[in-house]
């Protein structure tokens, strides 16, 4: 019994060492992106032929280890630009995502569940979206991709890149290819 125990050991701490290693460097790179940015931003949908002002809220944090929690608000504000109105509508996403092994910054939705629940990753074929992000130099890159009631397909794209005093950010909603929403915004870091 002893002599298993003297080969899995020196295994064991290669492979701690190695998953150390790439975790330094994913969050060196994740860490750049915590903080909180507050901002506006134009939309333009396409499928309804409108242009919108949005109001965006952006939180980036630590998530366990080497995640990262991010949460988002937007408001989009009525016809006439103003943030009261039946026509104004607010959405709020708080979603984690953990890092995806052997693929440096390349992270996945956090799996649900919990203590007393099973964990379950997302199914695309019960509607589900899959999401996963990845950085790659000063930008943070979302991707959702889900299947439509008729089979087809919707992807969404959050891409936001760091500036001086917060960050840019774009987003595309794509239907089977066809870009139906493209909104552009700027947001400073207020913490």
């Amino acid at each position: 019994m002893i002599r298993p125990l003297r080969i899995a050991f020196p295994l064991i701490a290669i492979a701690v060492l190695a998953a150390a290693s790439g975790s330094a460097q994913v969050e060196q790179d994740v860490t750049r992106f915590f903080g909180s940015y507050v901002g506006t931003g134009s939309a333009e949908n396409l499928a309804r032929g409108e242009n919108e002002v949005r109001d965006l809220d952006v939180t980036i944090e630590e998530f366990k280890d080497d995640g990262f929690t991010l949460k988002w608000i937007t408001v989009v504000r009525g016809e006439d630009g103003a943030r009261t109105g039946d026509d104004v509508r607010r959405r709020e996403v708080e979603e984690s995502f953990i890092p995806v092994e052997d693929k440096e910054n390349v992270f996945i939705l956090a799996p649900t569940g919990g203590l007393f629940q099973k964990s379950e990753l997302p199914n695309p074929l019960k509607g589900d979206p899959v999401r996963w992000a990845s950085i790659d130099g000063n930008a943070m890159t979302v991707y959702s991709l889900a299947i439509n009631e008729s089979g087809g397909s919707e992807l969404q794209v959050y891409r936001r890149a760091l500036t001086e005093k917060g960050m840019d950010i774009t987003f595309q909603r794509l239907k089977d290819e066809e870009v139906v929403v493209r909104m552009k915004g700027t947001l400073v870091r207020t913490q």
